[in-house]
């Protein structure tokens, strides 16, 4: 049974409408970045194995920069609006929460992970210094590492979609 409005939590900072356009915007933003994980995993990553040390050092230091710079805004985009997201639903209330906080600690913990790992060893693959000979090594512990943070990306859009059907379903429950 529908409650009236008036016995309603509020919706906290963020209300109505714009709190629906900043967390359907946090889902998309943070889908977009799971699938470009995965693709990164799942292809690119693949591919550089596959390539003779020095050519992937020639390519990654012509293009891993500009992939850093494509995917990372979306990271960061993520992180800000599941946040936003989340405090609005734990301060109101509001169905989905729990999902919310879940999906916004995995994505912080891809945000973690680039000082604790992704920092120094992109670093060090962009070093005209770096040896061939190492490259194997370090892209298979770069193969290891990613795969935490595509799996915590993906475990983010996927928490992310589920809250966002939790609040659906209240706004559906309440309103009709």
């Amino acid at each position: 049974m529908a409650q009236p409005s008036s016995a309603l939590p509020p919706r906290g900072p963020a209300t109505g409408s714009a709190a629906r356009i900043i967390d359907t915007t946090a889902v998309a933003i943070t889908s977009a970045f799971a699938g470009g994980a995965l693709l990164t995993q799942t292809v690119i990553v693949p591919h550089w194995r596959e390539m003779d040390p020095a050519a992937f050092l020639s390519e990654f230091a012509r293009l891993g920069p500009a992939a850093g710079a494509t995917v990372f805004p979306f990271e960061v985009a993520s992180v800000v609006l599941l946040s936003m997201t989340t405090y609005s639903t734990v301060t109101s209330r509001r169905p989905g929460r729990f999902a919310w906080a879940l999906a916004t600690t995995c994505m912080v913990g891809t945000f973690v992970l680039l000082p604790i790992y992704f920092l120094d060893a992109n670093l060090a693959l962009l070093d005209p210094a770096f040896p061939p000979q190492a490259v194997h090594a370090e892209l298979t512990a770069w193969y290891r590492w990613n795969w935490i943070r595509t799996g915590l990306g993906v475990a983010s859009a996927a928490l992310s979609c589920i809250a966002l059907a939790a609040g659906r379903r209240e706004i559906v429950t309440t309103s009709g």
